[in-house]
């Protein structure tokens, strides 16, 4: 059976359909902290995510070095699809986080596979739309919320998306080094640090640094920091 089975966007796709998309793609894997595309590169291909223990990171970094990580992806999700549509070039660069399995569909075939099969222009419009919002919301937080805010609306969605329960609460999946968090919010390193001794001072987290791994111990602490700031 097609690995495509369980790539969202290919949901109500004929399987043969799926068969045959597959065997014309190809599969590669990209071993942790591999670029798999940078932004302004040509867009040929649509990748989807189909193993791994790792995600892909997607993001860009400014001409002072500064890091924004716009999203994460894992098994199921597909990216590079943007350029492809529009025939543009990237909009970001694709680091692999952990070791990843693609499989790499062309952009002319992903094209034909759009015009000819309605679900998957359906579905593609529905993970489309889920973008945009938290494209706009990520904006909107920029221009409005705290910094202390923003970290504490990317942390809750990040576990509420992939995260595993432990005996002490939420871990998000992966690592995620203070460096990272700060990319999250196109922040610096030293204010994310701030703000994460503060939560670990008030029990709101755990954080270990060795193994750049955090854990939300109260959940409902961090959601009335949302809260209190929406409000506000």
């Amino acid at each position: 059976m097609s690995a495509l089975v369980n790539v969202s966007p290919f949901n109500g796709v004929a399987v043969p359909v799926l068969d045959r998309i597959e065997a014309r793609s190809r599969l590669v894997e990209f071993r942790d902290g591999t670029q798999i595309f940078a932004q302004g590169d040509a867009s040929d291909s649509v990748y989807a995510i189909i193993g791994g223990p790792g995600r892909v990171r997607i993001g860009a970094v400014g001409r002072s070095a500064k890091g924004l990580m716009v999203e994460i992806f894992g098994i199921g999700d597909i990216f590079g699809e943007i350029g492809v549509i529009n025939s543009g070039t990237r909009t970001a660069d694709a680091f692999a986080d952990g070791n990843v399995r693609l499989l790499r569909i062309g952009a002319p075939l992903f094209r034909e596979t759009l015009a000819e099969h309605a679900a998957l222009g359906r579905n593609l419009c529905g993970t489309l739309a889920i973008r945009l919002r938290r494209t706009f919301d990520l904006f909107q937080d920029a221009t409005f919320e705290s910094l202390e805010v923003r970290l504490a609306r990317q942390v809750l969605y990040l576990a509420r998306r992939e995260g595993r329960r432990s005996e002490h609460g939420l871990r998000l999946a992966g690592r995620f080094r203070q460096g990272d968090l700060a990319d999250l919010l196109g922040a610096t390193t030293r204010s994310i640090i701030t703000i994460l001794n503060a939560w670990r001072s008030s029990g709101l987290v755990i954080y270990d640094g060795n193994r750049a791994q955090l854990t939300l111990v109260d959940e409902a602490a961090l959601q009335a920091l949302i809260d209190v700031g929406a409000a506000g």
